[in-house]
């Protein structure tokens, strides 16, 4: 059981320091992404930092904690952007099982695998919060949405995947975990 500065283990032996990192590192991400981001635009679409973060989280930690990281962030963009509640939570969560294909890679440490994951991610979460908003009765345009929204958002999230994930796994090392990827 480790315990880190000024940090009490908690139950299972999980460093709580650890625990109050992440949900920090998490939280400023959220209101990153549902303030600032919200307005930045660039290609016309804003990037979303919230779901590079997710899977970058799920390749280093993996599936479950990145399944937790995409459901209170979503949960929480969702109150701040006043989108249908849950329906963030939904789509990251669904990507998180994306990041399984980065946790047998033969390639540890290489920026590409991360890039690539968060490449495929962003069209299947653009798709699942399209999919919500047709459901919720807003007329949708496929096609369009595709090319104009989506598309450019794969190329902004896989840049700002770049500096993300060096930075989620510098705090991961800094945690005390070994980085596998």
């Amino acid at each position: 059981m480790t315990r880190g500065i000024g940090g009490r283990a908690g139950a299972g032996g999980r460093d709580l320091t650890n625990v109050y990192l992440a949900a920090a590192v998490l939280a400023v991400l959220v209101l990153l992404q549902a303030t600032l981001l919200a307005r930045v635009r660039v290609l016309g679409v804003a990037p979303n930092l919230l779901l590079v973060a997710v899977v970058a989280w799920s390749l280093l930690h993996g599936i479950e904690e990145g399944l937790l990281w995409g459901f209170i962030g979503g949960l929480g963009v969702d109150l701040v952007a006043g989108m249908p509640l849950g329906a963030s939570s939904l789509a990251l969560m669904v990507v998180c099982f994306l990041g399984s294909i980065g946790r047998t890679t033969v390639f540890p440490g290489n920026l590409t695998l991360p890039i690539f994951v968060v490449a495929l991610a962003t069209p299947v979460h653009g798709w699942i919060i399209l999919l919500i908003e047709a459901v919720a009765g807003t007329p949708v345009n496929w096609v369009t949405d595709t090319v104009r929204v989506i598309g450019p958002e794969l190329l902004l999230n896989a840049a700002l995947t770049i500096p993300v994930y060096p930075l989620l796994s510098g705090l991961r090392r800094a945690g005390g975990r070994k980085t596998e990827l």
